[in-house]
Order: structure tokens, then sequence, then C-alpha cells
């Protein structure tokens, strides 16, 4: 049973392309040829390239994925096709344990069985080196997070002698055994329909091909698949899928610079899939299967057509341009349409393809009605949640925009702080009355400005939150809006942003694992709407640029407005206003731990974890006459860290609105790999770095834009042995560093002046505004 690899490949896959190669030297079999469509030319007879297994390329007509396929299985020479992407891989058993598997007739239509994740290469061959189980896959996540379900565990020879002793097992059920896969013919057929039409991953013996003329369409850059998918299935009569887990499809988590062919914008693309379908369902002779792909389509046209089409949906939605066109070509496909299968779907979206079969138009009132239906159901299925959501979208962005008003929020709504707050009183300050100020806050939230003039304090997704969210003119926020967010014209938007990035961010990151799998295209769409992006130095102008995709002349060069405080007049007296308002002696000094989270330590999307490796008993044990610590994690950690058997010496603010304030009253800050040092170094005051998993960080998750060993304007940390020194002698450490802090401040901290919040202002607000 040898198998020929059919790999499609474009000219800039070719990293994927030698991954690809790396994971297929693995595979426990030999007896394979892989055949790689692909115009640029290869060097196979490089070193990279000298492999156990037969490695052909062809080249092909046209740009089409489905003209390389072809190309490809005419240069095959195995007794079987199987399918791979360049992007995607194979588990080390996938083709032995196919093989294995008798008694499989040349009418068998078989399958790897494909896991989707969104994690890329490095994580499936780390994942795999660190067990050898093969009846699971390692926890990558999926669609929902869900893992594989466990199947019956592969059992040796030996074992199934023990097993069955004295029981008599046919040659198939003890291959069935040992090898597992689930094989559907008959009336069973079509159960897993879905899963039949994706092409990756499948096996097809190539006589079968060849003898029925079968081929992927070359016209169609989108759909090629299901005219060859659904010919396969009309020339087999039995579907075989192995029971665990075989094939590793790797998803695009970043469309916006690395599309999949499914994720690129495309106006055509809903005319496309009906094209392909409708080619399809026309050549199907065989009533069963005729009724099952007319099943799966119209399951698709009732899930995903009608938001596209309904009103205000299609400018947000590229894919539908041309809906009478559109209507003309459905008409045509809905008349080959089993009835059996139309009469199946819902009444309402029955009515709709009915009137769409017969008259060719759209009926925008019955597709509206339907789309906000299923919204409304969602909201009843939820218990009332996402109802006010449902009047942004539905009314409140209706409205006429409030001209003076502005809305705020930090960091979610956790906090009265950050830029937003800078802003908000330079502008109760400078020009009191002139605007009505609306603050976002989640529910609990204290410290704030409820009762200031001119200003109302808004519960986070309540009613009135979607109400000023529609209608304010102005909104100056410190991270993204929420992703359903609309820009409605003539609104301004301000993105504070919340700090120098030291690790990498959006489309610098090579996979998000901890985050929603489309952050990179969710960031590029919630970015495109903000108007102006603050940033604090040159550095953060140039990676801001990259990593966020983000156009250098829409960058206010100003500096951080939450900064302003650390300049300002006055600040030793403020900073003693604070201490006694948090209870500190005014004689002690004060350590600030800032550390931030991990990637790879978090319960779910945005809910992280931390573990206190700071030895707290020994600070106190050792500096606790002379000291207090003062601890602040990252709004991003959920957990609320138990201080309280330290006493007196530890004061937990993590909760603390303004961190800035904290800065203020430290005489020197351990931090990690937080940007907070950037800010704090405004103070010229001992900055310690506690990073104890330096190497981990580093080089297993995102990585830095600094050098860390070379830039920063104090020393790293790895051991408390390291931190307690550093501490004992200060003054040597400044004086070490005190050539590396000068370079530090004015490279990163030449902005701040005490004056951005004034620049920030009269470039965001128009002169009519600020009169």
């Amino acid at each position: 049973m040898k198998f020929s690899l059919i790999t499609p490949c474009q000219n800039e896959e070719l990293p994927q392309l030698l991954a690809l190669r790396h994971n297929l030297l693995a595979q426990t079999t030999t007896d394979f040829e892989w055949v790689i469509a692909l115009n640029e030319p290869l060097n196979l007879t490089s070193a990279d390239w000298q492999v156990p297994f037969a490695v052909r390329q062809v080249t092909f007509h046209g740009a089409t994925v489905g003209a390389a396929r072809n190309a490809a299985m005419a240069a095959a020479s195995g007794d079987w096709l199987v399918f791979v992407d360049s992007d995607d891989y194979l588990t080390a058993d996938a083709l032995a344990t196919l093989a294995a598997i008798t008694p499989f007739p040349a009418e068998t239509f078989g399958d790897l069985y494909q896991y989707p994740t969104y994690e890329p290469h490095t994580s499936f061959v780390a994942s795999s080196a660190q067990t050898a189980v093969q009846d699971n896959l390692p926890k990558w996540g999926g669609a929902k997070r869900r893992q594989p379900k466990n199947r019956a565990v592969n059992l040796s020879t030996a074992m199934l002698g023990q097993l069955t002793p004295g029981l008599t097992v046919t040659p198939t059920a003890d291959n069935w055994l040992q090898h597992k896969y689930v094989s559907l013919a008959g009336d069973s057929r079509w159960n897993q329909f879905n899963r039949q039409l994706k092409i990756t991953g499948k096996v097809v013996n190539r006589q079968l091909v060849q003898d029925h003329h079968l081929a992927f369409d070359e016209t169609n850059a989108l759909y090629p698949d299901y005219p060859f998918l659904t010919q396969v299935m009309a020339h087999t009569n039995r579907y075989v899928r192995l029971a665990n887990p075989t094939y590793i499809r790797v998803k695009h988590n970043d469309p916006v610079n690395q599309p999949s062919v499914h994720q690129l914008v495309v106006a055509d693309r809903w005319q496309q899939r009906i094209a392909s379908w409708q080619a399809s369902l026309a050549a199907i002779t065989a009533p069963d299967l005729h009724l099952a792909f007319s099943r799966y389509c119209l399951y698709r046209l009732h899930r995903f057509l009608y938001m596209a089409l309904a009103t205000g949906a299609t400018a947000e939605d590229p894919s539908v341009t041309d809906v009478p066109g559109l209507m003309v070509q459905l008409q045509a496909f809905l008349r080959l349409v089993d009835e059996t299968a139309l009469d199946e779907v819902s009444l309402l979206s029955r009515r709709i393809l009915k009137h769409i079969r017969q008259h060719a138009t759209c009926p925008q009132r019955a597709v509206d009605r339907i789309v906000h239906l299923r919204q409304l159901g969602r909201v009843i299925k939820h218990r009332g949640r996402g109802v006010t959501r449902l009047s942004y979208m539905w009314w409140f962005t209706k409205l006429p925009l409030k001209p003076n008003t502005i809305l705020y929020e930090s960091f979610l709504g956790r906090n009265f702080s950050d830029s937003p707050k800078a802003v908000y009183n330079y502008l109760q300050t400078t020009y009191p009355g002139q605007f009505k100020h609306v603050w976002i806050s989640n529910p609990g939230v204290t410290g704030m400005p409820t009762g200031q003039p001119n200003t109302k304090v808004v519960k986070r997704f309540g009613w009135r939150y979607m109400y000023y969210l529609a209608t304010a003119k102005f909104q100056v926020i410190n991270m993204r809006q929420p992703k359903w967010f609309v820009k409605r014209p003539g609104t301004k938007f301000l993105a504070t942003w919340h700090g120098t990035p030291l690790k990498h961010l959006v489309f610098d990151m090579d996979n998000v694992a901890s985050a929603n799998p489309l952050y990179k295209q969710i960031f590029f769409q919630q970015s495109r709407q903000w108007d102006y992006l603050v940033t604090a130095n040159q550095f953060s102008v140039d990676v801001f640029e990259h990593a966020f995709m983000y156009p250098v002349a829409k960058m206010l060069k100003s500096g951080y407005p939450r900064n302003d405080i650390l300049s300002a007049p006055g600040r030793d007296t403020r900073a003693r206003q604070i201490k006694e308002k948090l209870g500190i002696p005014l004689d002690k000094k004060i350590i600030l731990y800032a550390p931030t989270w991990r990637d790879d330590d978090y319960y779910g999307v945005g809910d992280y974890k931390f573990t206190l490796k700071l030895d707290i008993n020994r600070l106190k044990r050792e500096l606790g006459d002379e000291y207090v610590l003062v601890l602040r994690t990252h709004y991003f950690i959920t957990e609320h860290l138990d201080t309280t058997g330290f006493g007196d010496f530890v004061y937990n603010e993590s909760s603390y609105d303004d961190i800035a304030e904290l800065y203020l009253i430290s005489d020197v800050l351990i931090t990690d790999y937080s940007s907070v040092f950037f800010d704090y170094a405004i103070l010229k005051r001992p900055i310690l770095y506690f990073v104890y998993d330096y190497e981990k960080y580093g080089s297993v998750l995102r990585g830095f834009y600094l050098d860390m060993e070379k830039d920063l304007p104090g020393p790293l940390l790895k051991t408390n042995d390291d931190v307690l020194d550093a501490l004992h002698h200060l003054p040597q450490v400044t004086q070490d560093y005190a050539a590396a802090y000068d370079r530090f401040s004015q490279r990163f901290n030449a902005w701040e002046d005490g004056h951005a919040t004034q620049r920030v202002v009269e470039a965001f607000f128009d002169a009519d505004d600020l009169k």
C-alpha cells in the first residue's frame, strides 16, 4: 500500500514546506512519495532534501490550488493519494496505521481524521516529543478549546491474547481492535458528511481517480474541492476514518498577513461558493448522495447567508457586493436541490429560499426578520445576557451624536486611572463646563469620579453604557473597544494605549496561545477605527508601526498623559499625602513589586494565574526595620494573593486605581517583564528586575524588543539571593547602572516633560471643540 502525498504550495510557503519535510521524516513508514506542486524551483539535490522517501516536484498552469492538485495527481505513482497541505502535519504513525487496516479495497474513501488547531507547528512538535501516548492529542486548543475524545486504546497482540482468552476473533475484528477505525457504508454512509467534504487528510485510490477522470475545479479559486470530493463519494462504497486524529490542520491565526484561502477578503466569495455547489450537484446522479449534498448546502445557506444579506450587513461583508446577480445564481442552484432537503429547513428560512427560487430576488424584510429573530433567540437562550448589546445594534446607533460628550474607559472599566484619567482631569480644570464626561466602570469599582461636575459613571455593558457608546462624539480608551463596536461617522476615537512595549505585540507575535485565536484579525479591525494613537517615545512609534500595522501619521508623538504627575511640581507633597492615605509609616522606605503575567500560565482567555516567587518572608526578616513592600500585580491576574500573613510589612495594592501614585511613593521598583519600568524611570530611582524564568520567557513565550542584558537601567536578578543582595547594596547598584540609566532615559523618556496631556488634548480636539 504505497502512498503519494499531494501537497500544493505557493512560493511564500517554502518555510512551511521545509517544516513539513521535517515532520514527514518522523513517519514510521517510508513507503510513500511526496509530490509537491510548486512553480518556484526546488533544489532537491541539496542536503535539506536528502530524505528516505521519494520527493518529486511538478509545476502547473494558472494559480489556483485546484490546478496545483491536479498536476500533482497526474504525476503521482503510488496506489493511494493522500492530500496534505504545506502548513499541516501528520502524527508519526498516521500512514502506518492506515496501511495496517485490512481489508482496504479500492472503492474505499479514507480519512486520517483531521484535528484543527490554531497552534503552530512548533507547539505540535514540542507536544508530540513530550509524550508517547498515541490515543489522545496534546492540549492545543481547537474549536472552543475542545479536546478530541479518547478512543479505545490501541492494543498489542500480546494484550489481545490476555483480554480474549478462549474466544475466536475474526481477522477483521482483530485488525480493528489493534488499529481502530470508523467504517461507514450502506445506510450510514453519509452520517459524517461534513467531515467527508474536507479534502485535507483524505485518502483516495489513484486508479479510481484515473478510471473516472476525477479532477479538481481549476477555475474556482476558493472552492475547487466540492466537485472532486462528491465524485469520489459517488464512486466509492465505504468511508473509513481512523478513530484517533492523525492529521493536524493548522488554522491561520493571522488572517491579515497570512490568510488562508478561506480567510481572503474576496468580493465574489458567495458567488464562487454557489458555483461550486451547483457544478457538484448537477453531476451527482445517485439519489442518496444528491440528498445528502443538498442538505449540506442548504444548511450553510440557512446558517451563514442571511447575516451577509441583512440590512446594514452587506457594507461590512465585502463578500456580497452584487446581491441581484447572486440571487439569479442562487435561483439556478436552488432549482437543483432535493425537494426533501428543502422541506427540512425551518419555516422562515424555507420561505426565503423558495421565494428566491421562484423570483430570483432578495426578500429583504424576511431576511432582516430572521436575522433579528436569531439575535433575539441568542439573548433568550442566555437568559437575557446580551440584550443591551442588541439595543446598541438595533436602536442606539440610530440616534444622533452628542457633540460635547466624551466617553472614557481605563483598563476595561477596572478603575479610574491612566491616561484617560489625565485627559479627564485636564479638561475639567482647563475647560470647565464645556464637556459632558462619561466614565465606564465595572460593578463594585471604587474611586470613580462620581459626583464630579458634568460627570456620569455608567456600568460597563449596561443600558447607559450602550447608549453613550453609540452617541458620544469623543471616546478616550487605553485598551481596545469591543469587537462589535460600530464607529459612526462624526465620532472621534483616541487610543491612549497603556505602556511602552517590551514584549512582542500582536503582529510581531508568532502565536497567541491564551487569547482569541483570531486575536490578530480582531485587533487589526479595531485599530482601524482609532483616529489617533498616543505614543510615549520614538521607540514606541517604530514598534507600533509594525506590531499594530498602524500608520505613523496618525500617532501622537506626545508622551503619556498619565506620566505628567511624575514631573509635576509638588510631587513630594503629593507622595506624602498618598502614604498617609494608604496608612504607610512616613519613616519607612517603600519597595514597589510590580510583576506582569505569564502568557502560558492561565485558566482561560484573559484569565491568568500568578505564583509569587519573591521570598517575602526573607525580605521582611532582613529589611523589615527599614522598608515596607507594596505589591501591585497586573490587572490581567485574576487571583487575589493572600498577604495577610506578612503583617504590616506588605501592602497589597493590586486594586489601587492609579499605579503612577504608587511610583511616587516608592524608593525602589522590583519588576520583571512589565512595561512599568519605562514610566518609573522618569523618577530616576533604582530599578531591579527579578526574572527567575528569564530563559523560558524570552525564548519560548513572546520574546522582547529590547536586549534586556544590555538596554535596561538595572540588573537582571534570577534568585532571591540576588534580589536581597541588590537591596542591601542599592547605592552601589545605582552607581553601577548610572550610565545605562542615562542612556535609557534619553531613549525612552525624552518626551516626558509633564506637558503630554496638553499636547494630546490640543491635537485630538478641534479648536472649535475647545472654545
